[in-house]
């Protein structure tokens, strides 16, 4: 009698939680939790045919069932506490590394770390040419490609030990770029400068990795701290080409720290799908109202370039920001910059070969 009771709850258990999905689609029941994957949920579909109505039906359910995100975070976390994996759509997106690192799989980031996705030559000559000829488009104004450090060259000693140990610097594809533009030189035909001002922040990152977090352990991104190395190694390049200007990077003393809940670290997002993730860091206030620099800043960038533009705007008066992977010249001559920087990651740098505006 006590089995049949147990199995009898077992049955009931399980109707319930196989109809609840079903249950919460219907009566349009959300769970609360937020929606992070940034994509467009799939509508209910017309009829065509059987055929697409059915797998319209099928998509529909897979991106709308109640408590959704509930349901794929228990899954989640499930197979990460039995078989210490993640699931396929998390595992081709995210890297677990040592200490609660995460790390980003896509973009060739972990290939490239390895050496596995080097450039041709031809790639590489290609991306030379076309930013020296934005460099003489853009004259008079200084041009400057700033090239933020993947996060697996910065905290590589986070990746799993099958990573590290193949780790490839010398076959990776901004080892490749810089050597080929340190040994670009000026022919009697070309117009341009013999090479171009990239300025790659490596080396300060990992040498200031002591004062603080440079990135964040469940995102991609480096933090204001980070952002911080990277203005220094930016304002030092920009100062060579106004020295008549009284121009330095400001001392991260003599800003004011605050603690800081950065509350979108897009790995913990993909992980804990649907869930309100944050991650405690610092942020730094600009100490100064004026005795900015009058020369006149134009950004191109990506996602990278939110942390690195409150230093900016601190050391000059004029600064124009534009989210793209490309130069926009209509901007370009309505701003009339002095200077024009383009920030890139490092795993996008094969982007530095797209055609401008």
């Amino acid at each position: 009698m006590k089995n049949l009771k147990n199995l009898n709850f077992l049955i009931i258990f399980f109707l319930i939680f196989i109809y609840i999905p079903l249950f919460g689609l219907v009566f349009n029941i959300q769970d609360g939790l937020e929606n992070t994957e940034k994509r467009n949920m799939a509508e209910f579909p017309k009829f065509k045919t059987a055929e697409q109505f059915t797998d319209g039906i099928l998509k529909y359910f897979e991106d709308n069932f109640g408590f959704r995100y509930s349901f794929m975070r228990f899954a989640t976390n499930l197979k990460m506490k039995l078989f210490k994996t993640y699931p396929r759509s998390v595992d081709i997106k995210v890297l677990r590394g040592k200490e609660g690192w995460l790390f980003y799989k896509l973009g060739n980031e972990t290939e490239d770390f390895e050496g596995r996705v080097p450039f041709t030559k031809e790639k590489i000559e290609k991306i030379i040419k076309n930013n020296k000829l934005r460099a003489e488009k853009l004259r008079p104004a200084k041009f400057y490609i700033l090239i933020p450090p993947d996060k697996t060259v910065v905290y590589s000693e986070f990746l799993p030990d099958i990573i590290l140990q193949k780790e490839n610097i010398q076959n990776s594809r901004i080892t490749s770029l810089l050597a080929a533009n340190t040994k670009s030189t000026k022919s009697a035909k070309e117009s341009t400068a013999s090479s171009l001002n990239i300025i790659y922040p490596k080396n300060i990152l990992i040498q200031n990795k002591e004062k603080g977090p440079i990135y964040y352990t469940t995102d991609t991104h480096w933090t204001y701290l980070g952002a911080y190395f990277g203005y220094v190694e930016l304002i030092n390049t920009i100062q060579k080409d106004f020295k008549d200007i009284a121009l330095k990077p400001l001392d991260i003393k003599d800003f004011k720290k605050e603690e800081y809940i950065y509350d979108r670290p897009d790995l913990l997002n993909m992980v804990n799908i649907g869930a309100k993730n944050t991650e405690k860091s610092f942020k730094y206030i600009c100490p100064l109202d004026e005795n900015r620099s009058n020369l006149r800043v134009l950004a191109f960038g990506d996602s990278f370039y939110e942390h690195l533009d409150p230093y900016l705007r601190c050391t000059f008066k004029y600064v124009k920001y534009i989210n793209s992977n490309t130069i926009d010249f209509n901007a370009v001559k309505d701003f009339k910059p002095d200077v024009v920087i383009f920030e890139i990651v490092q795993r996008n740098i094969r982007q530095l070969e797209i055609s401008d505006k």
